[in-house]
């Protein structure tokens, strides 16, 4: 299909970034090469294998970050317009990222940045209806391109990069970071590299660069497919990872990034899942070669988003520092036996209270612990039996319909157990029958206050209870401090549009003296401290191993 002519893009669309400011990144040109795309009428796609590279000194082989960005406007992508490629003044938005390479090779990691403009171009057969479905196609064939190119110049160093790699790429560590749909590349690339076969198939996969991926940081994911027709786009595969939104991403205003974590709850894991909510953050400002700032694409929930109004809402150089500082301290406990202090610092401690900031940014936290390491007593999607007091008003929202009045805020998920009360003492009861927890060191809940009830600040709110065959009982209340039960202003002139995602609540077993952790009888929430409340509860579990 031949591609048609294009308009220039805004002249505020996109920045270019001075690589004088980054020493150690390069732009680099890898020579022309095609995409093969599915169905004869669809020529294969010419395209120049550029991007940027960013090396530390040193002589040794070293872990390798290939970072990913997203499909944003410019002359290869006019969502209003005719797009056209090749593109004349095509934007560098692989640049954008020049100073999260610097940081991670000023930290010892190579790093290497396609330009994945080409998988996001709507041409070359690419429309408004299918350009998903070919960014998929696309993009993994640019990221091995590349990656085989690395993999060649380490071995003889051939390879226009403009710097000697030889000997400098360890094959078998490699990690990715993707944003926006560069995160969705990044997943579907980490999954599509799964070993499969021989020992010596891997090792081929391996030395040419097409080996599996060790860890993942997402930020604000997407393939840009609705959850409700293509949940299977939200899979992972199982190496830890980390999924990080912000509550002011006005790109993906449905927060549907965070549902790669809900996915991975789903899965058989080995490996956790962190998902981060940075309430102040918007989309682009993580990459630093897009201008707009896109809360003025849908000026929403003013309280927590007009950077002229809000307290939380996060500067671009905020948002590029918190994400430098993250990946540095996620990747240092990829290669190694992390100290429960390192994951503590990332948000994947399960033995430590969630948190309430990470390097200095208020944060909501999620963590999917593996398989092994957790117990779950209550999920919302599959309710087991519970004993609710008669005053105790109870209602489930099932993941992705608008089942509240009024209409429920985003995300549209998990399924949610809506509780209410108007009086104390109301309680809901989970039975358990003489279950052995001794194992574990937390109790974990996900709760979300509803935006309606206002929280007294300052005092306990809730408690929770464990009971055990002896008719031993413990009590540990709950502050309206916790980070799970942070409420978000409303904003009256456009109704609930502050984010509602349940994060997790982490109480230390230890806190629970005086009950039997071998023979726990039941799990109860208690709602004596306050007289009237409303919260969303999606999850109870026992999470983390002794």
């Amino acid at each position: 299909m031949v591609p048609g002519l294009a308009l220039a893009p805004p002249p505020d669309a996109f920045l270019t970034p001075d690589l004088a400011d980054f020493p150690l990144v390069r732009s680099y040109d890898l020579g022309m090469s095609s995409l093969a795309q599915s169905g004869e009428e669809f020529d294969p796609m010419p395209l120049a294998l550029t991007g940027a590279i960013a090396l530390p000194p040193g002589d040794s082989p070293i872990p390798w970050i290939v970072v990913l960005h997203g499909r944003h406007a410019g002359c290869h992508f006019q969502p209003e317009a005719i797009s056209q490629w090749p593109c004349d003044s095509e934007p560098r938005f692989d640049l954008g990222f020049a100073y999260l390479a610097q940081s991670l090779a000023e930290t010892g990691y190579g790093v290497l940045i396609p330009n994945l403009n080409a998988a996001f171009s709507e041409t070359y057969g690419a429309t408004s209806d299918t350009r998903s479905e070919f960014a998929d196609q696309r993009s993994g064939q640019i990221i091995d391109a590349h990656l085989t190119r690395l993999a060649q110049a380490h071995r003889d160093d051939n390879s226009s990069f403009g710097i000697s790699l030889t000997g400098r790429v360890d094959l078998t560590r490699l990690a990715m970071v993707g944003h926006s749909m560069g995160g969705g590349a990044a997943a579907l690339s980490a999954v599509q590299r799964l070993s499969e076969g021989s020992a010596a198939a891997l090792q081929s996969r391996i030395v040419s660069g097409l080996g599996p991926i060790a860890a993942l940081v997402l930020i604000s994911p997407t393939r840009s497919y609705p959850i409700a027709e293509r949940a299977d786009a939200y899979q992972l595969p199982d190496v830890p990872t980390a999924v990080i939104a912000g509550g002011c991403d006005r790109d993906i205003f449905d927060l549907s990034s965070l549902y790669y974590v809900e996915t991975a709850r789903q899965q058989t894991r080995t490996m956790p899942v962190a998902g981060i909510l940075l309430p102040g953050a918007n989309h682009n400002y993580f990459n630093a070669a897009v201008a707009e700032d896109d809360y003025y694409r849908q000026p929403d929930n003013g309280p927590l988003c007009n950077p002229q109004r809000s307290r939380d809402r996060l500067s671009r150089v905020a948002q590029e520092t918190f994400l430098s500082q993250y990946t540095q301290a996620f990747l240092r406990t990829v290669w190694s036996t992390p100290a429960e202090s390192d994951l503590a610092e990332i948000g994947m401690a399960p033995s430590r209270a969630a948190p309430r900031e990470l390097f200095g940014q208020s944060v909501l936290s999620a963590l999917v612990s593996p398989n092994t390491q957790r117990y779950t007593v209550f999920d919302a999607e599959n309710a087991p039996a519970t004993i609710l007091t008669a005053g105790l008003k109870a209602t489930f929202c099932e993941a992705l319909p608008d089942c509240q009045h009024p209409s429920r805020p985003y995300p549209h998920f998990p399924t949610l157990l809506t509780l209410g009360w108007e009086a104390v003492t109301e309680s809901l009861q989970v039975p358990l029958e003489g279950v052995n927890v001794s194992d574990f060191t937390s109790l974990e809940l996900r709760l979300a206050p509803a935006p309606s009830w206002p929280i007294p600040q300052g005092q306990p709110v809730l408690a929770v209870v464990l009971r055990d065959r002896q008719g031993g009982a413990a009590r540990v209340e709950i502050l309206s401090t916790v980070p799970a039960l942070r409420r978000f202003e409303a904003d009256p002139t456009h109704g609930n549009t502050a984010p509602l995602y349940p994060s997790a609540l982490r109480i230390p077993l230890g806190q629970f003296a005086g009950v039997d952790l071998t023979a726990l009888t039941s799990v109860e929430l208690v709602f004596d401290q306050v007289p009237q409340g409303k919260l969303h509860l999606a999850s109870i579990e026992f999470v983390g191993q002794n």
